[in-house]
C-alpha cells in the first residue's frame, strides 16, 4: 500500500511537473495540456500490452511520449496553416471578374464534383471539414460538439481533404 502511495506522490509530481513545462512552453493551451496527458496514458498503456512486459520507469516514458505527442501536433497544426487559410469564407475574394463563360462552367462543374465526392463521404467526416471551413469552427470546438478528441477531428479533416485533392487530381 505504501508503494502505490509512493508511486501515486510521484505520479501526481511528475504530472504537475510536466503540465508547467507544457504551458512554460507555450505551445499548448491548459485545456489541451489534459488531452496531451491522456494521450500518453493511452500509448503507455498499449505499449505495455503489446509487449506483455512493463515500462521500467512509467513516468519517464509518459513525458516522453507527451513530449512527442505534442510536437506531433505542432506539426500537424503547422501544415494545416501553411495550407489552409483562417480566415472565413466570405472574406476571402474568390471572384475572378475577367473569367470567361468556360471558366465559369468549368468552376461550377468542378464545385459539383467536390461536392459530390463530399456527399459520398462518412456523414461526421462531410459535417467536421464543413464546420471548420465554412462555419469557422476550430478542431476542439468541433471535437466538443461530436464528443470526439481533436485527433480524430483532424481525421475527418483529413479524409475530406484527401476526397477533395483526387476529385482535383481528376481533371
Amino acid at each position: 500500500m505504501a508503494v502505490r502511495s509512493a508511486l501515486r506522490n510521484a505520479l501526481t509530481d511528475q504530472l504537475a511537473a510536466l503540465r508547467r513545462r507544457l504551458i512554460q512552453r507555450g505551445r499548448s493551451s491548459r485545456r489541451d495540456i489534459d488531452d496531451l496527458i491522456q494521450e500518453g496514458f493511452l500509448r503507455l498503456c498499449v505499449y505495455q500490452q503489446e509487449r506483455k512486459v512493463p515500462v521500467r520507469d512509467p513516468v519517464a516514458f509518459l513525458v516522453d511520449v507527451v513530449e512527442k505527442v505534442q510536437i506531433d501536433r505542432l506539426r500537424r497544426a503547422t501544415i494545416s496553416r501553411r495550407i489552409f487559410s483562417d480566415r472565413p469564407v466570405e472574406e476571402v475574394d474568390c471572384a475572378d471578374t475577367a473569367s470567361l463563360p468556360e471558366q465559369d462552367v468549368e468552376a461550377h462543374q468542378l464545385i459539383a464534383r467536390i461536392e459530390k465526392s463530399l456527399a459520398s463521404a462518412n456523414p461526421r467526416t462531410r459535417e467536421a471539414f464543413l464546420m471548420h471551413r465554412f462555419d469557422g469552427m476550430s478542431y476542439v470546438e468541433i471535437a466538443e460538439r461530436f464528443s470526439i478528441s481533436t485527433r480524430a477531428v483532424t481525421n475527418h479533416i483529413a479524409k475530406a481533404l484527401v476526397l477533395i485533392d483526387n476529385e482535383l487530381l481528376r481533371e
